[in-house]
């Protein structure tokens, strides 16, 4: 009989996989009763996942949700990233309630982020228990509870999946294993379409790390894998971004302008007592009815750091990560000179939002030193047996990982779970986000229309007007007969007689770039599309000339620009996919690139 080495009896990674699932389901037990609480944003949310339902059951765009802003359509699918409204619509269509969708995908941002950072540290520092430790800090940091309960921030969210999965791209191609290249792409464009700010902070951070690891790049298989990656990227994402763009030329939004979603006044503003980040409740500081601490857990993990700093793997690697988090902590507070920062990072509109490059620099580094910690703690227990053998060393050590890591899995989601033990939970349904909308007009804001950032700046001007305006078309200038008018759906269609010279119509819908007007003239089949313009309250506006009588149309379509580059999108990411899975296939059933492959490496 063959003698099985014990020492070399591993463990298969799905089990770590699926315990990181249990660990997030755990976490997500305060969403497990019918009420919910949707905190600072989550009504804007899930109103946002039923109105795109809503426009594709109706058969009409869901770029522009026409029931939102009084009926006048509003433009959340132009400018807020897709992946996340587009999961949450999968899973609405899933469990046929939006509620229960956004409880889903709550614990779905949890569990894929933990399974991206445990496959990250396990591959940069050679350590399953390394990497399940970083995973556990990083799923139960308080700032991850702040925004799936407190908050409800879904981009912010979303993003932190992401993240792991770009620098494990970024470390394998640096590292010459360019056909590991997808994880740099494929996370590059989640989070591109996942939150804006995010993509700004970590495209900041994976510049300097490459530029940390510049020399790697005179390799031209390592450059070429980055150049083409980076460009299937930019193809990707064409779709959102280019028409994104074509709005803010067409039209003055209110999210484009200065003071509204930021200025050199209010960011500093929100920058953190820096007590805020050791402390749950501290009464002097920004924004304090949050919490923004770091955790006792991370921070436990980091006072590790100078006893074991001379045995770690991947060293460059580690004090890069111990970097990020330290500079993004001091970034996060009073300390850094936010006052004196160019625009591109006023983005940023709270500097607390540092936060996330805090956890995820300081989960790596913590469970970096937690694992090593481990190490040497059975190895000085054991090296004291007096009997030993592998069989026993296997068992003591399998012990001791098993004790360490339930104790930290334990306090962490109990210490977790403390942060929203006290949270007021509604009972919500679909319904409740068919209810008629109310404009709040002094404080700009609406349940479907979040805070009317979507809106053109006139419309905010005007809001009263917008706010109470009806769905019948206005004669601006000029005259004219309209009769047989109707609005369904966001589609207007009305009959046009008598009209004057120079006659200026305003139709009721925000004004968006993409609304096609069409004009049929009575008894005729020929159609002809009418320009449109933005009227002084924000609103679609058109021309007429003194034409004969004729029916008008409106409709909302994506632009010939926006139609071109979803082509372009969906054609690129397919192909990619095909490419890839073609490649596995082939790579998979040739043991003779097997064997090149690992001459390369």
């Amino acid at each position: 009989m063959k003698k099985i080495d014990i020492k070399n009896i591993k463990i298969n990674p799905i089990f770590y996989y699926i315990l990181i699932a249990v660990f997030a389901l755990l976490i997500c037990m305060p969403l497990f009763q019918s009420e919910v609480h949707t905190g600072h944003d989550g009504d804007f949310h899930i109103s946002r996942t039923i109105g795109t339902i809503e426009q594709i059951e109706e058969g009409n765009s869901p770029f522009v949700v026409s029931r939102f802003s009084n009926n006048l359509g509003f433009g959340w699918n132009l400018f807020y990233p897709p992946v996340n409204t587009a999961l949450n619509v999968l899973f609405a269509l899933i469990t046929g309630d939006v509620v229960i969708a956004m409880k889903v995908f709550i614990f779905f941002t949890f569990a894929v982020s933990g399974f991206s950072m445990f496959a990250m540290v396990k591959k940069i520092f050679k350590s399953n228990l390394a990497g399940l430790i970083a995973a556990i800090l990083y799923m139960f940091a308080p700032y991850r509870m702040l925004n799936a309960y407190t908050r409800l921030a879904v981009g912010e969210m979303i993003s932190f999946v992401f993240i792991p999965i770009i620098f494990n791209g970024v470390y394998e191609i640096l590292h010459g294993n360019t056909k590991k290249s997808y994880l740099y792409a494929l996370g590059a464009i989640g989070l591109i379409l996942s939150h804006n700010i995010s993509t700004l902070l970590v495209c900041i951070l994976g510049v300097i790390y490459v530029l940390i690891n510049i020399k790697k790049l005179k390799d031209k298989k390592i450059l070429k894998s980055f150049v083409l990656s980076s460009v299937i990227i930019v193809l990707c994402v064409l779709f959102f971004e280019v028409p994104l763009l074509q709005q803010q030329a067409g039209c003055d939004y209110e999210v484009f302008r200065y003071g509204k979603m930021y200025s050199q006044d209010t960011v500093p503003g929100h920058a953190l007592n820096p007590l805020q980040l050791f402390v749950r409740h501290v009464d002097i500081g920004a924004d304090t009815s949050m919490y923004f601490c770091i955790g006792i857990p991370l921070l436990f993990g980091l006072i590790l750091t100078p006893f074991i700093r001379k045995k770690k793997e991947n060293y460059k690697d580690y004090c890069f990560f111990f970097v990020v988090g330290l500079v993004s902590t001091l970034m996060a507070t009073i300390v850094f000179p936010w006052k004196f920062m160019p625009s591109i990072l006023l983005m940023i509109q709270f500097p607390w939002r540092m936060l996330e490059l805090v956890v995820f620099g300081f989960s790596i580094v913590a469970g970096v030193n937690y694992a090593l910690a481990i190490k040497m703690l059975y190895e000085k227990i054991y090296n004291s047996f007096k009997n030993k053998s592998d069989k026993k060393e296997l068992y003591f050590r399998r012990f001791i990982k098993v004790l360490c890591v339930t104790l930290i899995t334990t306090f962490s989601i109990a210490y977790a779970l403390s942060f929203v033990s006290d949270l007021d939970y509604e009972y919500k349904d679909n319904d409740f986000y068919r209810q008629e909308e109310i404009i709040d007009t002094k404080m700009e804001v609406s349940r479907y229309s979040s805070f009317l950032e979507y809106w053109p700046q006139k419309a905010v001007r005007n809001i009263d007007y917008v706010s109470s305006r009806n769905q019948n078309t206005a004669i601006l200038s000029g005259n004219c007969t309209i009769e047989n008018g109707k609005k369904e759906n966001g589609i207007l269609d009305f009959d046009i007689s008598n009209v004057e010279e120079e006659t200026t119509l305003e139709l009721p819908y925000l004004f968006y770039t993409g609304y096609v007007v069409t004009y049929t003239p009575s008894g005729s089949d020929f159609s002809m599309k009418l320009d449109t313009y933005e009227s002084e309250n924000g609103l679609v506006e058109i021309h007429l000339t003194g034409t004969e009588n004729g029916h008008i149309n409106v409709e909302y379509h994506a632009t010939t620009l926006h139609k071109i580059c979803i082509a372009i999108s969906l054609t690129t990411f397919f192909a990619y996919i095909i490419y890839l899975i073609v490649r596995f296939v082939i790579y998979k059933y040739s043991p003779t690139l097997k064997e090149k492959d690992k001459t390369n490496n």
